[in-house]
């Protein structure tokens, strides 16, 4: 393998992560939930497949106390009027709270059906209310949620929206009623006091709520599209009250709450246009294989280092023969051809060797030659 297909190798495996963070990225889902938005709905069967609640201010629904526990609501009033005749109290417009008490007044929670339908609504939300969609999502579907923000004369209305489980709406419940009462004990100013908090620290306070996620919640915006998929039956474990079932709140906020960044009361009815699609999924994962993937991911990256410094290691290993060295004991001498420059070789004749002749043959030479002049008389 050469060193540029490995730098290459390296180099897509550090920005694989990358890559992934970008296409799971909330501006790719924030798309992929607005094309998910068409589609055929049917009305919600109330208390079956939905359920409509609110939070106004002129309503406590704290367990140690409310304005209309004892369902005195005409001694309420006019207490509330004299109050606000003296100047202790402002004065509640009742024509910005087009909740109606079966809204407010919600001390039973029916069993609700798996979400596996498409519904669409409009919820009427007063200035300084909440308005809640509760429902029960399956694991089996892919829900996507849709919702617009307006006023009664059709113009966009900035509001916060949040995905709560049972246990953080009951939270963000106690929180609204505390905020309104002038605070349980000093409730209020200590928990607005942390709010600056971190979602993953503010887990650990009991006095503090998260929306679903740590992701799924959506302040001072108009429009909102997001998707959710479940891993499976969301449940939740306490020490004191076992495994309980949890549900999700779709929550539509009118009010100045304890976060720092949420839109302020609007001082107007907003108009919730809300829609639900489902879609069955064909194919679930195990929730084991996203621990999975991001374990083998860990360690590939971890094994990096180790493959480079292995690398480097033996690059040293293969030692190369040097050219043109002077022969010596350990080395043997290295001959090349000669240059054109140098004479040529010359030729090596044998000679053969010298022997006596025969004496026949000297004899036959003599006797068929003429004598020499120095041997004639």
């Amino acid at each position: 393998m050469s060193p540029y297909t490995r730098v290459s190798s390296i180099t897509l495996t550090l920005l694989l992560p990358i890559l992934l963070l970008a296409l799971s990225s909330p501006a790719s889902m924030h798309a992929q939930a607005a094309d998910s938005c068409a589609g055929d709905t049917s009305p919600i069967r109330w208390n079956e497949t939905a359920q409509r609640l609110s939070l106004v201010p002129f309503h406590n629904g704290n367990w140690w106390g409310g304005f209309d526990e004892y369902d005195d609501i005409e001694y309420y009033e006019d207490e509330k009027r004299q109050e606000d005749a003296s100047g202790s109290q402002p004065v509640q417009d009742t024509s910005l709270s087009p909740e109606e008490p079966w809204m407010y007044q919600t001390w039973m929670l029916p069993r609700l059906e798996p979400l596996e339908e498409n519904h669409y609504t409009t919820m009427l939300i007063g200035n300084d209310s909440v308005g809640a969609l509760r429902v029960n999502l399956s694991a089996d579907y892919r829900t996507t949620v849709c919702i617009t923000l307006q006023d009664t004369n059709m113009n966009p209305v900035d509001g916060d929206i949040y995905l709560l489980t049972t246990e953080e709406y009951n939270s963000y419940t106690q929180s609204y009623h505390s905020s309104h009462d002038g605070g349980f004990y000093g409730y209020d100013e200590f928990e607005e006091s942390l709010s600056n908090i971190p979602p993953e620290w503010r887990s650990f306070n009991f006095l503090g709520w998260k929306s679903y996620r740590d992701s799924h919640e959506y302040e001072k915006t108009s429009e909102v599209n997001f998707a959710l998929n479940l891993d499976g039956p969301e449940i939740y474990s306490s020490f004191f009250s076992g495994t309980t079932w949890e549900d999700f709140y779709i929550v539509i906020d009118a009010w100045d709450n304890v976060h720092d960044n949420d839109a302020e009361s609007p001082n107007t009815i907003v108009a919730a246009d809300v829609t639900i699609i489902t879609t069955e999924r064909s194919f679930i994962l195990p929730p084991f294989t996203v621990s999975l993937v991001f374990l083998v991911v860990l360690l590939g990256t971890l094994s990096i280092p180790f493959i480079l410094n292995a690398k480097y290691m033996k690059a040293g290993l293969v030692a190369e023969i040097p050219q043109n060295i002077v022969p010596s004991l350990d080395t043997p001498a290295e001959y090349t051809q000669p240059l054109e420059s140098d004479p040529p070789a010359k030729e090596v004749v044998e000679i053969p060797p010298l022997g006596e002749p025969e004496s026949s043959e000297i004899q036959q030479v003599w006797e068929s030659s003429t004598p020499p002049e120095s041997e004639m008389p």
